[in-house]
């Protein structure tokens, strides 16, 4: 797919997009370095998104926009900042935004499977977000069928998306009356939903979260805080081979035999 493409025609990143945000937290060194590297060997330009560090927020600012819920700090306090990415791009008159995690992993190809990504949104109606990564996420046998670049499917993370600015200014003005109960990447599917933007997965995904595949420990996932980080790494890469290459046999060997 977009990998065989000449590099001659593929876009750079930021051709494509008003301006790129990295989420992170000042003093997080460790990812900081990580995520510049990262971007800096696809000569992506970006601005880190520090507002908002949960040692910074407010109990005020807390009950003025989240409901009961058991979201820790840590967990609020990146729904704020992706929230002050949507504020800040609509203020600006962005009209596309690239927003990663600090601990997203850039494939290979990113570049040009970006570019085939943009290529298929830029022709959706007005009203969506594009997801990045999920490769070890288990999805459904319709997603294998599909012709791509683009699948239509709710995400399940956070950790690459790019967004249009109608889906921003959907999800500020459902903010402006109903407080937050949902972690980000839910409260991004509910919120779409109801205003009725929609999902696409890249059929290629071409980031990864680096808390998943080992590069570091995770910060916010509970599940994977109980194991060892070589425990994560390994049900990781079984997960990405059964969910993904094995069950891509599995099923277009199935829709052959039919």
């Amino acid at each position: 797919m977009s990998a065989n493409k000449p590099l001659s025609s593929v876009q750079p990143v930021n051709a494509w997009v008003d301006a790129v945000f990295v989420l992170s937290v000042k003093g997080s060194d460790f990812r900081i370095r990580h995520i510049e590297a990262e971007l800096a060997k696809k000569g992506i330009a970006f601005s880190f998104m520090f507002e908002h560090d949960a040692v910074e927020l407010t109990d005020e600012m807390l009950a003025a926009t989240f409901g009961p819920s058991n979201m820790k700090r840590a967990h609020k306090s990146l729904v704020l900042k992706n929230i002050q990415v949507w504020k800040d791009s609509v203020a600006r008159g962005y009209q596309r935004v690239l927003v990663f995690e600090d601990d997203a992993v850039l494939n290979d190809d990113f570049i040009a499977g970006f570019d085939t990504a943009m290529q298929a949104a830029v022709k959706l109606p007005p009203g969506w977000l594009v997801f990045l990564g999920g490769l070890d996420t288990k999805v459904p046998d319709s997603y294998f069928l599909a012709p791509g670049p683009l699948v239509e499917l709710a995400i399940p993370t956070a950790e690459g998306c790019v967004h249009d600015r109608l889906a921003m200014e959907r999800r500020l003005t459902w903010l402006e009356s109903n407080q937050i109960i949902l972690s980000v990447d839910h409260l991004m599917v509910h919120i779409d939903a109801a205003m009725g933007s929609h999902q696409y997965w890249l059929r290629q995904p071409i980031v990864e979260q680096g808390s998943v595949t080992g590069i570091f420990d995770s910060l916010l996932d509970a599940g994977r805080q109980k194991h060892s980080r070589t425990f994560n790494v390994l049900r990781n890469r079984w997960n990405k081979f059964r969910r993904r290459r094995l069950r891509e046999w599995q099923v277009k060997l199935k829709s052959l035999v039919r």
